[in-house]
């Protein structure tokens, strides 16, 4: 958990999934801050009727997540655009990402740039006090159709302490 109490750039799939199971205005308490592109913002927001759109929006206007100009990309590493701006971000402010897809984040540590995922946000979380357990809230990622693999789950269980 290297990235607690630091910035973080997210990428849209974990914030998406905060959105879901945690009050965003509580990411001051896991990381210094949290910075998100426009690109990123745009694929968060593309549906208005989803149910992470207005806490998402909410987050922006409130400042507990911080839009920041887009840099020039410093590569092609074969990700999405979102994924791209993110890490170009990170690469350019040296800060980590939070991101949750494995090859993703591969691609990030062989750049040099921390990555956290959505499980490890729910277990510094729950150790800053803001959920009381991390397993219901996994429960609620799964039920609203988040992809998580057995593994990384009982790995996250086990750092909770539960």
């Amino acid at each position: 958990m290297k990235l607690s109490g630091k910035a973080v750039v997210t990428d849209a799939g974990p914030l998406i999934a905060l959105a879901r199971v945690l009050d965003l205005a509580s990411l001051p308490a896991v990381f210094t801050q949290v910075l998100v592109t426009q690109t990123v913002l745009d694929e968060c927001l593309v549906r208005a009727d989803r149910p992470e759109t207005g806490p998402i929006r909410a987050a922006v206007d409130a400042g507990w997540l911080e839009r920041v100009a887009e840099v020039s990309p410093r590569g092609d590493w074969g990700l999405g655009a979102g994924e791209t701006s993110a890490i170009d971000i990170a690469l350019s402010r040296g800060l980590g990402v939070l991101m949750d897809d494995r090859a993703r984040r591969r691609i990030a540590s062989r750049l040099g740039i921390p990555a956290i995922g959505v499980l490890g946000v729910l277990v510094l979380a729950k150790r800053a006090g803001i959920i009381p357990q991390v397993s219901p809230a996994i429960d609620r990622l799964i039920a609203s159709g988040h992809y998580l693999k057995g593994p990384v789950l009982a790995e996250a269980i086990q750092l909770a302490g539960e």
